[in-house]
């Protein structure tokens, strides 16, 4: 519903309230964290609020889309991927624009997360049988964690969301199958963060087909807004994680070196 309309049967059917986030820098631009708006769809409550605030022309299209820089998530599902309608929940952040924070990781930290993530399953007294390391990221934290726990059989998975003259599409695709075997057996998935969670959320539902007796989740971080929490990690943060073997790849992305 547009800025101003009165409210009527009609348009309030489906018009509900949308809470929206601002992280970063965003959150200091505009005086605010976070706001309510009312509307049909998130597109629709990304136009109202760019309307609303000027600043936000610079972040958000005409369209309801984010501009380069800056990436919106609905409901935990990153919006390039986020099925059109409804939504409760929107965060918007900047990526290499205006006080967005990186978190640059060192090989001791990467280790030393490993290890507490690896601890809490011990503490629970949880048996593993395999792990899955997520290609690439999580394969490193997979071996330090099979490592720790004394399980020997590592295998891998990798899923992509399709992508096409490097636009992400709007389904993940199985770019490496799982080749072990896993029926009958008590599985671990390791990934090294859990940011929209679209990626791990397909791993499980692909995994679970093969029949395991359990399937548990586990990652080195989350994010505040991912649709999907593990079952076991070793910290939150909302910067954006460098880990330290993609440092070169993220320095050439954004354009600069990690702050």
């Amino acid at each position: 519903m547009p800025e101003g309309e009165a409210p009527t049967a009609s348009n309030l059917e489906f018009a509900g309230n949308v809470r929206v986030v601002f992280l970063g820098g965003l959150a200091h631009d505009l005086g605010t964290r976070e706001v309510e708006v009312k509307a049909k769809t998130w597109v629709e409550a990304l136009q109202i609020l760019r309307n609303r605030y000027g600043v936000l022309a610079g972040v958000i299209d005409e369209n309801g889309r984010p501009r380069p820089g800056y990436l919106v998530f609905v409901d935990g599902v990153d919006s390039r991927i986020a099925l059109p309608g409804r939504a409760r929940e929107i965060v918007i952040l900047p990526v290499n624009h205006g006080g967005l924070e990186t978190l640059e990781l060192s090989w001791s930290d990467v280790e030393e997360l490993s290890y507490r993530v690896a601890e809490k399953i011990i503490r629970d007294g949880r048996e593993i049988d395999v792990i899955v390391g997520v290609l690439r990221g999580g394969i490193i934290p997979a071996r330090i964690i099979a490592d720790v726990l004394g399980v020997p059989d590592l295998e891998t998975v990798e899923v992509k969301l399709y992508e096409r003259a490097g636009v992400r599409g709007r389904r993940p695709y199985i770019r490496r199958p799982l080749i072990g075997d896993i029926n009958g057996r008590r599985v671990l998935v390791v990934d090294d963060i859990s940011d929209s969670g679209l990626t791990l959320e397909t791993i499980v539902n692909l995994l679970s087909l093969y029949g395991p007796s359990s399937l548990v989740t586990a990652t080195l971080y989350i994010k505040p807004w991912t649709k999907f929490v593990p079952d076991y990690y070793a910290a939150s943060t909302d910067k954006w994680v460098v880990f330290p073997w993609e440092r070169k790849e993220v320095e050439r992305e954004l354009g600069r070196a990690p702050q």
